[in-house]
């Protein structure tokens, strides 16, 4: 978040210069506003730009084998913009690569990403047939005899994604 906030006002700054320097090239008076204004408006572009692109750029950065599961998408008031065309703020995606599959269970790693926030990478066992989900964490190894089980929708993006696309 601290180089999003230096990148923002680098675009600030860097806006104002072009405007400086079109000022001291073409020696015209502009508006005492104009920097400002140049400033402000290049700030908010970046900003737009770094929240819309930061999805395909946070799903570019897990690679080939990891599949989109399920996006979350969200307007919000600050963001006016958000209204015409929702944001995605969280995804969650399956390791596709590293799934194994045993009969009608399918284990894996599930990464959940946010937008300003931590990520978090859980290993998972779908049972495809009952739909439900464990986290195997802590477990050993191929045994899933304490593991707390989550009934899921079988029309769950994250379940279909699991069984369908991993298997």
């Amino acid at each position: 978040m601290l180089l999003e906030f230096i990148a923002t006002i680098s675009a600030g700054a860097g806006a104002a210069g072009i405007i400086l320097a079109l000022q001291k090239l073409l020696r015209l008076p502009m508006p005492k506003w104009a920097m400002p204004a140049a400033a402000g408006v290049a700030m908010l572009a970046f900003t737009i730009w770094s929240d819309y692109s930061w999805y395909s750029r946070a799903e570019q950065g897990l690679g080939d084998s990891k599949v989109t599961a399920l996006t979350v998408e969200k307007r919000q008031v600050w963001r006016p913009w958000t209204y015409l065309f929702p944001v995605t703020t969280q995804f969650i995606a399956l390791d596709k690569e590293g799934a194994k599959v045993d009969g009608a269970m399918v284990e894996t790693d599930m990464y959940l990403l946010t937008r300003r926030s931590d990520s978090a990478i859980v290993p998972v066992v779908f049972d495809c047939l009952l739909s439900r989900r464990a986290d195997t964490v802590g477990l050993p190894e191929g045994d899933l005899s304490g593991a707390t089980w989550y009934d899921m929708d079988e029309n769950d993006p994250i379940l279909r994604t699991a069984c369908d696309d991993l298997r």
